[in-house]
């Protein structure tokens, strides 16, 4: 701690305040250098960030999701029976249906009878081996544990290993060191890859097409071919065990070229009738199925509607065992509510139509002609007939083009607000100092004059905007024959207000009868591509041109590109040098400060001593008195 003027009576504290106030007006300075430079970087990351967003937006709305230029719709004469929707590769067309007889539908099986024994409804959530299914008599120890079964159960452990091929290979190690595989129960081994099951043979011999050769001694799938890298395998088999009991069955289906889809069921004695349906609905052979205890059977439907098998025979085959002999899911008759038999399964059937004079069938009730998705919901009656008809959109085209048209002239308002902005040089950054002299809304005020114009008439952005002003009114060549190839023959033109620089107005009518006579004229303008600035659409010369200013400005002031550090960028590195000045700067004043106090303290001793003579003088010459 500093103590001055004991002997002189000066305040020193204050006079070296004032001194070092006037040697602090350098650096003062550089701060204040320093805050402008701030400032500048923030204006003009502020426009960078809208330049990013409108290019972001003309993308998404033009380029991505180009639809939004070429949408259509489609009225219809009877959406309850007939809906759909268009592509914008859609044509506009008509299109009439009429003798709608079947919807398409998917094939049900239920059960040919009840599958419970003994007057005991089953339980789905108790484990298969406790229920009493019939046909499949079991008797139970007091414990509830399995005594005695028929062939529905086996003895054996269910595992069940998946492995990884990371490289292209035909050969597959599993159950590596387990003394415990059993081996004869290779009719119970499943293996499948990706989801694909594959025929499981054990003898030697050439392999065919989907097969796998096991061998229980080495622990080794050969494949006929080689797996695809980063291949999946899953391989179900068996353990030796006298307490664990399983039962086998499988599904086949087809998919909508004919070909067989097929998985293999390995269900544990432990698993309850709730888990086996959850397996059966995540499978590939796209099955549902549920339990009805009112009618004590199991239904079960496939997810694909339409006639999927060429050969006219069943969409679904159940295999011998669980599905078939246990949940009685074969192929038979029951005696309907009137006494009659009938077949307890609900055949698949096609959708039938007439398009157009042509009759013809669809898997599904969904499907596509010709970009049109159409959506059978009933049949007809009689004669009736449904009315499609396509068309522009031509609202959703001209909102599309009026949006871009309105985020131009925003971007437009907010940068022209930038270039214009009033710049006032004698108001300089405030330092600490001088803003607490003055009351916080003075503060506020002085800030927002001496923020203002930090990007007066920039080149950089003035160049920017002028390019893309280039952009907009270029013409642009397309091969359509269009006679649209430029915004202001479809009714665009540019502002006669001078005070306006630029906006962009519409001509409602105009926009709208180009739509309607040449919708791929009209898109043409704004997201055709070519090799040359000349036929490109107008919306990919703007994001040429935003993408380079983006650049630009980011290699002035930072914060896109991965600019981020100082030195990255101009503005950063002008700031990292003021920081040097300003630093060294302060290391000159502390030892002009120390200067300061040295003489002030040399002078207090000189005063000091003065005193102490002058006293000592006065003394002799007065003392004897």
């Amino acid at each position: 701690m500093r103590m001055g003027g004991l002997a002189s009576g000066m305040d020193t504290e204050q006079i070296m305040r004032d001194l070092m106030r006037a040697e602090r007006m350098p650096v003062d300075n550089m701060v204040k250098q320093r805050q402008v430079v701030e400032w500048q970087m923030d204006a003009y990351r502020e426009v960078n960030r809208k330049f990013n967003e409108f290019r972001n937006k003309m993308v998404d709305q033009f380029i991505l999701t180009s639809a939004n230029l070429s949408a259509k719709r489609v009225t219809s004469s009877n959406s309850s029976l007939v809906s759909a929707t268009a592509s914008p590769n859609a044509g506009n067309v008509s299109l009439k249906l009429s003798n709608i007889k079947d919807l398409a539908s998917a094939e049900s099986r239920y059960s040919s009878e009840a599958i419970s024994s003994e007057g005991k409804k089953i339980q789905t959530n108790q484990p298969l081996s406790s229920l009493h299914f019939k046909g499949a008599a079991h008797e139970l120890n007091d414990n509830g544990e399995i005594i005695n079964t028929n062939d529905m159960w086996k003895s054996g452990a269910v595992k069940t290993e998946t492995i990884r091929v990371a490289s292209s290979t035909n050969k597959v190690s599993f159950a590596q060191g387990n003394d415990k595989l059993k081996s004869n129960a290779a009719g119970d081994t499943v293996v499948k890859v990706n989801g694909k099951e594959y025929q499981v043979v054990t003898g030697e011999g050439e392999l065919e097409e989907g097969e796998v050769r096991v061998n229980y001694t080495s622990g080794e799938l050969t494949f006929y071919g080689y797996l695809p890298n980063n291949a999946q395998v899953s391989v179900t088999f068996i353990e030796e065990s006298d307490t664990e009991k399983y039962t086998t069955s499988s599904i086949t289906t087809f998919d909508r070229d004919g070909n067989e889809i097929k998985d293999t069921f390995v269900i544990k004695g432990s698993e309850t009738l709730s888990q086996v349906f959850q397996r059966l609905n995540r499978s590939n052979v796209g099955v549902s199925a549920f339990y009805d205890s009112h009618t004590d059977k199991v239904s079960i439907t496939r997810k694909e509607t339409g006639i999927n098998n060429k050969d006219g025979g069943y969409e679904m085959v159940f295999g011998e065992g669980f599905f078939k002999d246990v949940l009685k899911l074969q192929e038979g008759f029951v005696v309907d509510n009137e006494g009659n038999n009938v077949e307890n399964v609900q055949r698949a059937k096609n959708a039938t139509f007439t398009i157009n004079g042509m009759e013809t069938q669809r898997q599904t009730n969904t499907f596509t002609i010709d970009g049109v998705t159409i959506t059978l919901r009933g049949e007809t009656v009689g004669n009736e007939e449904v009315s499609l008809n396509v068309s522009t959109d031509t609202d959703k085209v001209f909102d599309t083009i009026k949006g871009f048209v309105d985020q131009y002239n925003e971007l437009l308002d907010f940068v022209n607000g930038k270039l214009t902005e009033e710049r006032y040089r004698d108001y300089k950054p405030l330092t600490d100092e001088e803003r607490d002299a003055i009351s916080e809304k003075e503060a506020e005020r002085w800030d927002e004059r001496a923020q203002s114009g930090m990007l007066r008439n920039d080149r950089m952005i003035q160049s920017v905007m002028d390019r893309m002003r280039t952009d907009i009114y270029g013409m642009v060549s397309n091969n359509l024959g269009s006679d649209y190839n430029q915004l202001s023959a479809i009714g665009i033109t540019t502002s006669r207000d001078y005070n306006e620089r630029g906006k962009l107005e519409i001509n409602e009518d105009r926009l709208r009868q180009a739509i309607e006579r040449d919708p791929a004229g009209v898109a043409a303008i704004f997201n055709s591509d070519g090799p040359t600035s000349g036929e490109k659409g107008i919306i990919r010369r703007m994001r040429e041109t935003l993408t380079s200013g983006i650049n630009s400005i980011s290699s002035r002031a930072g914060g896109m590109g991965g600019k981020v550090a100082n030195h990255q960028f101009t503005l950063g590195r002008e700031i990292e040098s003021i920081n040097t000045r300003i630093t060294n700067f302060e290391r000159r004043l502390q030892q002009v400060e120390d200067r300061y106090w040295r003489q002030f303290t040399a002078m207090e001793k000189a005063m000091q001593q003065a005193n102490a003579q002058a006293e000592s003088l006065f003394a002799q010459l007065y003392g004897g008195q």
